[in-house]
């Protein structure tokens, strides 16, 4: 019988992706987790994407620990993996619940932890203060008795193929909008940024479930580059130059980035696009999304090479030059 693997957050962008893939892989058993029933009525299902065919949606309530013991226990999951979005206290609250309620379900044996983004550290906290939120999960789980790991990505590339990519991660325009043919460059885009497509991050984390042995950090296979570089790759894609605006880090330090174009049917308000814009633009200089050349997961699955951005964006815009 295949191991079962259990994916909470599984409506949300990174975890139907996950899910995606280790479906794809089809080396185990999958189930979703969800705080919403996949038949509640439409009114309710704001931003979630249709179910995934052939893959048990389990509705749970994340304050109820007992219960999630319960459930883990009855589709007799082996790991769980929590992609739910660590948007405020509460969503961090369902996660450090879900580790208790793993770490006392006979059957569980590992968690991965919801993090996906940049490598969080306490001196990251002047950037983004809900470092707490993964730091918090990270201790919990090193007094646990699960085995765990933290996956570290690096930024999703797919934001410079918006609109047109196939992706669930909601399209936002940032740094570089190849739709519209604009960019916004923090400094002199010379900082160092670790860039992967969601879909090559989702398969490593699903080849993850393959190995006996985990460390306390899984880093991605991205590609290595600077926002420049990633510009110049979409200039030449497009064959055509950009409008640029060069950001003074001085003004990114204290919030004062322009707002790009919303790109129409993102549900995305602007007040919202500009603070995740600050947040990414304040991380980049802090060469945040950069991560380390040793220990990556390409290391162990020398088969698997992730897209570069070149390739993504030939993939993506190609055939709409």
């Amino acid at each position: 019988m295949a191991l079962t693997v259990a994916v909470a957050g599984a409506t949300g962008g990174v975890g139907r992706t996950i899910v995606e893939q280790i479906q794809n892989e089809n080396k185990f058993s999958v189930i979703a987790l969800t705080r919403r029933s996949d038949m509640i009525d439409d009114s309710r299902k704001e931003h979630v994407e249709s179910a995934i065919s052939d893959i048990p949606y389990v509705q749970v309530d994340y304050d109820d620990i007992p219960a999630l013991v319960q459930q883990l226990e009855h589709h007799e999951v082996q790991t769980v993996i929590c992609a739910i979005g660590m948007l405020g206290d509460a969503c961090s609250e369902a996660q450090l619940n879900l580790i208790k309620a793993a770490d006392r379900a006979h059957t569980v044996k590992r968690f991965i932890t919801s993090e996906f983004g940049y490598m969080t550290r306490e001196e990251r906290k002047d950037i983004d203060p809900g470092v707490d939120w993964f730091l918090a999960a990270a201790s919990l789980l090193k007094s646990s008795s699960l085995t765990y790991t933290r996956p570290v990505c690096g930024a999703f590339m797919d934001f410079m193929g918006a609109p047109r990519a196939r992706s669930n991660i909601v399209p936002n325009t940032i740094a570089i909008d190849v739709f519209n043919r604009e960019a916004c460059i923090p400094g002199d885009g010379s900082a160092r940024i670790t860039m992967i497509y969601s879909y090559d991050a989702a398969t490593l984390i699903a080849k993850l479930l393959e190995l006996d042995e985990w460390t306390e950090f899984s880093f991605c296979d991205g590609e290595d580059t600077t926002l420049g570089q990633a510009l110049k790759d979409a200039e030449e894609v497009c064959g055509e130059k950009f409008n640029v605006t060069y950001l003074k880090p001085e003004d990114v330090a204290k919030g004062d980035v322009p707002t790009m174009k919303v790109l129409e049917g993102s549900g995305i308000h602007p007040d919202d696009l500009n603070a995740y814009s600050v947040f990414g633009y304040q991380l980049y200089l802090a060469e945040g999304f950069s991560l380390p050349a040793e220990g990556r997961l390409g290391n162990k699955f020398p088969g698997f090479k992730p897209r570069t951005v070149r390739d993504f964006l030939e993939m993506t815009w190609g055939s709409h030059v």
